[in-house]
Order: structure tokens, then sequence, then C-alpha cells
């Protein structure tokens, strides 16, 4: 009868209607997670500023106990993490002929020994692409040896 009348009447799609109502139900999901994420966000900045600021004077007092052990040249003896038969002194060479980021690498691979890409990461406070430019870098000097992706110091 509306037809007659010249009235339009819009035909729905009953799998369109469900299909509106999933994007608005996932619209919805997706908001929800964003505000979960940003407060879990907010939740682990207040937890690492809060143990910043707990660690904070022990990493002052360290800072200044290695700088008056330098100060005083005191230098790392070679233990048994290190590579065998080297003295300290033959490293301090290679760290100041090699740069900071070979000098991080060299000192993690003597207190740690042999040790993978994630661990050098770690024990030097480095980025992996860092790393990886350190590590070939003294693979070119001859220094290192990677042992199926362990990196050691050559003895």
């Amino acid at each position: 009868m509306r037809l007659l009348e010249g009235e339009v009447v819009p035909t729905v799609d009953p799998e369109v209607e469900h299909l509106r109502a999933e994007v608005r139900r996932l619209t919805r999901e997706r908001d929800d997670a964003k505000i979960e994420a940003r407060r879990a966000r907010e939740d682990a900045d207040r937890a690492l500023s809060a143990l910043r600021r707990q660690l904070s004077p022990l990493y002052r007092a360290l800072q200044a106990v290695f700088g008056e052990l330098d100060a005083a040249g005191v230098t790392e003896t070679a233990g048994p993490a290190s590579a065998p038969g080297a003295p300290a002194a033959k490293w301090d060479e290679w760290k100041a002929r090699l740069g900071p980021s070979c000098a991080k690498v060299i000192d993690a691979l003597l207190l740690g020994g042999e040790m993978n890409v994630t661990a050098l990461m770690v024990a030097a406070r480095m980025g992996k692409q860092t790393v990886y430019d350190a590590a070939s870098k003294m693979g070119r000097a001859g220094i290192l040896v990677n042992n199926s992706g362990k990196y050691s110091l050559k003895p």
C-alpha cells in the first residue's frame, strides 16, 4: 500500500544489520582496550618511577665508588670469567682503541663469559643493533669469537 502512495520503504538486510552491530561492539571493545592499555602504562610508569626513586641513592653511591676506583687507577683483574691468559691491561687497550660500545661488550664478556646477543644487550645496556655493530667491529679486529650465536673474547 505504501508503494502505491509513493512512499519508499528501505529494505534492511538482516545480515547488514548484524554486521553493523558487530562493528559497533568491536569498536567499543577496541576503545575499552585502549583505555585499559593506557592505565596499565600509567601503572607501570608509577611503579618504575618508585623503583627508580628507591634505587637512585644506591646508583649514585656506586657511581661515586667506581669514580674513585677509576681515579685511583684500579682496574679489573683477569678473573675466571675473563679470557684465559689475557691481562686486564690488554683489554683496556682494546677498549680504548675500539670505542665505548665495544668497551661495554668487552666488560660484559669479561664479567659474564660467553653470551648471546640478548644477554649482551642486558649486560651492556645496549640496543640489539648496537651490540651487532660492536660485535662486528670486534670480529674484524680479531678479538671476538662467535660460536653458534654465543660470543666470547678470543684468548
